[in-house]
């Protein structure tokens, strides 16, 4: 799953992995990946369909998407110190990240996801997680000792659920951030559910 999501960020678009070979360029700079806006997101989303799921039956509008991918192919021996030497988290797991935005009745509604081939997907998420969630320091680290596993979701804060994925050769988690009154709480977490179903790879 892992190479899965490195392939459709390094592609950008791409709905298979049909078009990443051995050769593909594993070692690209973590920056956003040029194309026309808005873009698809690399990962199909059927964020109305997971909408219906809990009952919203609100228009969906595609927004900005962000793509980006560690110079690296090899995790770090030792992240912590390896970022305390400059290396960004991203590029000291290896990994990738995708974010998707939507606009769902005008209000904003983003899906996050992130595959490293170390563990510590969910630790790449906890910054944006702290923000959106507006979470305490204590509280954050409270979050992280019971993160959710594979296949579960948590909601946090009302308007943020985050899910751990199963992941083959490293690590992978699903966050989703809504400012939809329509979507938080119960029907936040349904949503999520829905989405981390959604994810094949």
């Amino acid at each position: 799953m892992v190479r899965s999501l490195l392939c459709l960020a390094l592609l950008a678009g791409a709905t298979s992995l049909a078009g990443c070979s051995s050769r593909s360029p594993w070692t690209r700079s973590a920056r956003p990946l040029p194309a026309a806006s808005p873009r698809p997101c690399p990962v199909g989303f059927d964020v109305p369909g997971a909408l219906r799921t809990a009952g919203v039956d609100r228009p969906v509008t595609p927004d900005a998407v962000d793509v980006e991918v560690s110079r690296t192919s090899t995790p770090a021996a030792d992240p912590i110190a390896a970022q305390q030497n400059g290396m960004s988290a991203l590029d000291a797991a290896a990994g990738a990240y995708l974010e998707c935005g939507y606009q769902v009745g005008g209000k904003a509604l983003t899906v996050r996801l992130v595959a490293t081939r170390a563990k510590g997907a969910m630790a790449l998420l906890a910054p944006q997680l702290q923000r959106d969630a507006r979470l305490a320091v204590d509280d954050l680290r409270a979050f992280l000792d019971t993160k959710p596993g594979p296949g579960e979701v948590k909601v946090v804060g009302g308007s943020v659920a985050v899910g751990g994925l199963a992941a083959t050769g490293g690590d992978a988690a699903l966050m989703v951030s809504s400012e939809a009154p329509e979507v938080r709480d119960d029907a936040l977490h349904t949503v999520a559910d829905a989405l981390l179903g959604q994810v094949r790879f």
